[in-house]
């Protein structure tokens, strides 16, 4: 086998291949082994090309092949490799030049796997120059793959207006239990796989990893590649000269952050190559909850130095964490951090040297979330699904095609998709969720209060709700942008009362809302604006729900005289 491997890799070092490369996670591979170790951990992290070594084939078929491979795995991500890679393997026959075997091969290959196929060969032929591959090409070229705009599905797609705020109102919670304790030890930062247990770091970070997904809509992959040095003041510039504009400074005290592309056709190491040309800014909120976990981290930082015996542990701790990730490893926090080759390593804006993996981060997102849902009862704010919903929202209120795109950096073919929205899949989206088994479960009031309860009362001092949880009341942001009680409607922690007056918060509601539309500006509505609508539908939820409760109670109540 030895012998066979070693006669494999004599045949391709007479094709010129390069005996080595870097991958886009900023691995050295090494091109004639039989396995290729692609990224640190994740999906598709370690590759087996031996198959590939052993086609039976002309020489310039096998390089055209290997050196297709080698450009993906410089350019694309790991998971992205293995599966161009399980394609292959699915369609190539052992005798590359057996063009029958290979018809009967793509025949039987299903749609995903032709995709996948169809855009290697592409590559290969038309960025690559390699013509040789055109009768593969001709092939595959001929099928078209017609994408599915799953937006609007149930269980893919755009998520309800109730289970986004359920979402959002979860992670508000776990983000409201963050807090800086001056007296942990290097234990907090270094236990792993602790993700119920919230008294490790390992929680907090997880539960900020989520919070910058829905806090500035990039996907998993551009949260993990994120270091400190991504995160400055607004004003500040990032002085990067792949970004052609400078940030425009708001006179706001907030930071903003710059993420960068994942996808693009570079053949250079492209692990943090390229920055999106406009930075990303922040709500007041989040950058005072960032700096909060800015800190908490760099105290891990400072208590690792000390113990390495570094004297000024403090000052050395804050030059270093500029370079760390922003969601790291644990192991940052018992790794030699004075080791100069180490060190060096961490130093390059280009290392993935303790960067987490996606798959991680997948998990973080399948933990924190988690939402109620009118429609399934639970929900899950997985990154497809978030996208759906900003991009479909955005289309809703009449946001331009150019707008749509910045949201989530989508190229602009891929929002027109979102505009194609028609009347009646916008009512649909609007009016198909009227009132049902799961939201008067969820909305359900109470008919007495005690003296035990933590009462939400009206302008005048009557009780129209209670709190479920007042830790969770405590930090609300909605509290801070529209008076109370017309934030708490539609929370999951708020139980209106069955007596309460809810048709003059109704009233309140509609009157600041018809003051919002008087006096806004431009055709598209204001954050205020929206906010105020949607407590007001959530409002006339609740009516509906107590009034269909009172109807029920008085009918029980006449059925009973009447006996």
């Amino acid at each position: 086998m030895v012998q066979k491997n070693r006669q494999s890799n004599l045949r391709l070092s007479e094709l010129k291949l390069p005996k080595t490369f870097t991958a886009q996670s900023g691995l050295v591979v090494n091109v004639f082994e039989d396995r290729w170790q692609l990224a640190p951990t994740g999906k598709g992290n370690s590759i087996n090309v031996a198959f590939l070594h052993s086609f039976k084939c002309d020489s310039i078929l096998k390089l055209a092949v290997f050196d297709t491979l080698i450009h993906y795995a410089q350019t694309k991500s790991a998971s992205t490799v293995s599966t161009q890679l399980a394609a292959l393997k699915q369609s190539f026959p052992s005798d590359l030049e057996d063009i029958d075997e290979f018809k009967i091969r793509w025949n039987s290959l299903g749609d995903s796997a032709k995709k996948t196929l169809k855009g290697f060969l592409s590559t290969a032929v038309n960025n690559l120059s390699h013509s040789n591959l055109i009768k593969y090409y001709t092939i595959a070229s001929k099928y078209n793959h017609k994408t599915k705009f799953n937006a609007l599905c149930s269980k893919k797609g755009r998520l309800t207006d109730y289970e986004y705020d359920s979402i959002l109102q979860n992670v508000r919670f776990l983000c409201n239990e963050i807090e800086i304790i001056k007296n942990e030890g290097l234990d907090f930062y270094q236990r792993k796989n602790s993700l119920p247990n919230k008294n490790f770091f390992s929680h907090i970070k997880s539960v900020m990893a989520y919070r910058l997904i829905l806090q500035i809509a990039r996907r998993p992959k551009q949260i993990t590649l994120l270091k400190w040095c991504d995160l400055l003041p607004v004003g500040v510039s990032f002085n990067d000269e792949n970004i052609l504009s400078e940030p425009t400074f708001t006179g706001i005290n907030h930071l903003h952050i710059r993420s960068f592309k994942i996808k693009q056709s570079k053949s250079e190491n492209t692990f943090r190559y390229m920055p999106e040309r406009w930075s990303i800014p922040l709500s007041q909120s989040f950058t005072e909850l960032i700096l909060k976990y800015r800190e908490i981290y760099l105290r891990g930082i400072s208590l690792n130095l000390k113990k390495l015996g570094i004297k000024e542990f403090n000052k050395e701790a804050s030059k270093l964490l500029f370079h760390c990730p922003i969601i790291p490893d644990n192991e940052i926090f018992s790794a030699n951090l004075v080791s100069k080759q180490l060190r060096e390593q961490l130093e390059s804006d280009n290392s993935s040297l303790f960067h987490i993996s996606e798959s991680v981060l997948n998990s973080y997102m399948l933990t924190h979330g988690r939402g109620l849902s009118e429609r399934h009862g639970i929900v899950h704010g997985t990154n497809n699904r978030l996208r759906h919903t900003w991009l479909c929202n955005a289309a809703i209120e009449g946001k331009s095609l150019i707008d749509i795109s910045k949201i989530t950096n989508v190229t602009l073919p891929a929002a027109r998709s979102y505009l194609k929205l028609g009347l009646k899949e916008r009512q649909f989206i609007d009016e198909n969720y009227a009132a049902n088994e799961l939201l008067r479960e969820a909305f359900n009031p109470i008919e007495t209060v005690n003296g035990s309860d933590s009462l939400i009362l009206n302008d005048i001092g009557c009780t129209i709700g209670v709190e479920k949880n007042e830790k969770t009341c405590v930090g609300c942001e909605h509290k801070a942008r529209m008076a109370r009680p017309i934030a708490c409607y539609g929370c999951e922690n708020f139980r209106p009362f069955l007596d309460g007056d809810h048709a003059s918060i109704l009233f309140q509601a509609e009157a600041k809302c018809d003051f919002l539309k008087k006096y806004k500006s431009g055709n598209t509505k204001s954050g205020s604006l929206k906010r105020i609508e949607k407590a007001i539908r959530y409002i006339k939820l609740t009516i509906a729900i107590c009034d269909e409760k009172k109807r029920f109670q008085d009918g029980l109540k006449e059925h009973y005289e009447d006996v």
